[in-house]
């Protein structure tokens, strides 16, 4: 966890995605939003759909990014918060349940629960990089903060909890070890672009965001200020202009600008008129150009993207959580910035979609406040979320019974 430097006041978060490599240095005055006074960014390398397929390469733009990011606050850093984009992660929510008799819960029901907890975890396999406490229930009561002193015949706790293959998270440490970084948390993409993008009241009353990144396209399910769902699926911007490379025979780069000037998620009349002018991949001769409408373009590129929101939508309505997400999409991530894509989502998920910017954080220049710095922004925040724990007081009480409490109480205190 983080809780060193937020202590200090100085945070560092490093945003490791498949096009670019993003760090934010940060400071924070006791009550006031975390500030941003340092930024580096630059290209990928090394990195292939959210995973790491080169260390040299990726060492190399990560060390950039870091050292951009010291040389502008005037501060060295020695650990990060970091995310992971790739490994497959797979989010799974249980409850743990313990019979009550006549007398009210106390310490003792807690510690039990808690015993139950762990041996749910040791089962889970994988790499566990999540483990949060959703709330107490009492017999049909749930959601529930602190239950001690409560009646009843069941009393549970309701978790959520995200694993990851091992070797993507290995790989991620052995990249940052030989950055001379440590990494105080990892956490996944979009679980970090939910603190950035959603209000307090999203995350509250449910809300759903899509993280759309050149490599993968991510969501995150927020209900009672938590999250209790995330999943993750390979594809993403790069994609994208990977089909638009192959549909209009242009190179990567040509394509990408294709798709960033005149690409949208929707067709509209006068699409049949607009005429593009495509350069041929491998000819040098700059004249030798395809001309073809701009539907044909787009033609390319709507397919791709509702297949994506249909994988997400699949899943949603798999695990359940098509209504609990909220009535609205929320769509950031870099390859959100599609002309009319936030119109493709709601006509795919039928309920209004719009784009977000980072939020929470002050400091930001320009061209680092877009939907694309949204997961860099949001681990910002992830460190410094556990300052603002709802059950502090409850379990410092528990922690300051002494003895076996202790680590409960501890656990409590950075999972809540």
């Amino acid at each position: 966890m983080a809780r060193s430097k937020t202590r200090s006041g100085l945070i560092a978060a490093l945003d490791i995605g498949t096009s670019k490599v993003c760090c934010f240095i940060a400071r924070r005055e006791k009550g006031e939003a975390p500030k941003v006074i340092g930024i580096g960014h630059n290209m990928s390398k090394g990195l292939q759909s959210g995973s790491i397929a080169n260390l040299d390469a990726a060492q190399e733009v990560v060390l950039a990014a870091v050292n951009a990011a010291e040389k502008m606050a005037g501060q060295t850093i020695e650990s990060v918060i970091v995310n992971l984009s790739g490994g497959s992660p797979e989010s799974e929510t249980h409850t743990v349940e313990l019979p009550l008799g006549s007398r009210p819960i106390g310490n003792l029901e807690i510690r039990k629960l808690n015993d139950q907890k762990e041996a749910v975890l040791r089962q889970a396999g994988d790499e566990l990089i999540h483990t949060v406490p959703l709330g107490f229930r009492v017999d049909a009561a749930t959601g529930l903060r602190d239950p001690r002193g409560m009646y009843g015949s069941v009393v549970g706790l309701d978790l959520h909890f995200v694993r990851t293959q091992t070797a993507p998270l290995r790989n991620l440490e052995t990249l940052l070890g030989r950055c001379h970084l440590g990494i105080e948390e990892t956490v996944v993409t979009p679980l970090a672009s939910g603190l950035s993008a959603l209000t307090a009241d999203q995350r509250d009353l449910g809300a759903t965001v899509i993280d759309m990144g050149a490599g993968t396209t991510s969501v995150a399910v927020f209900h009672g200020g938590q999250v209790i769902y995330t999943a993750t699926v390979p594809v993403g911007g790069a994609h994208v202009t990977r089909d638009i490379a192959y549909g209009l025979n242009t190179s990567l780069n040509h394509a990408e600008r294709m798709k960033t000037l005149h690409g949208s998620a929707l067709t509209s009349p006068s699409d049949d008129q607009e005429i593009l002018a495509v350069p041929v991949i491998g000819d040098e001769d700059e004249n030798n150009v395809n001309h073809v409408p701009r539907s044909m373009l787009i033609n390319i590129i709507k397919p791709r993207l509702e297949e994506t929101f249909e994988l997400i939508r699949d899943q949603l309505d798999e695990h359940g959580l098509s209504q609990i997400g909220g009535r609205s999409i929320v769509l950031t991530g870099g390859a959100s910035q599609l002309n009319a894509i936030a119109d493709l989502a709601s006509q795919m998920f039928e309920r209004p979609a719009t784009i977000a910017t980072p939020h929470g954080v002050s400091g930001l220049a320009e061209a680092t406040a877009g939907p694309a710095f949204s997961a860099c922004a949001g681990l910002l925040l992830r460190a410094l979320q556990q300052q603002n724990d709802p059950l502090s007081e409850a379990m410092n009480q528990i922690r300051q019974s002494g003895g076996r409490w202790g680590r409960l109480g501890a656990w409590f205190k950075e999972n809540f």
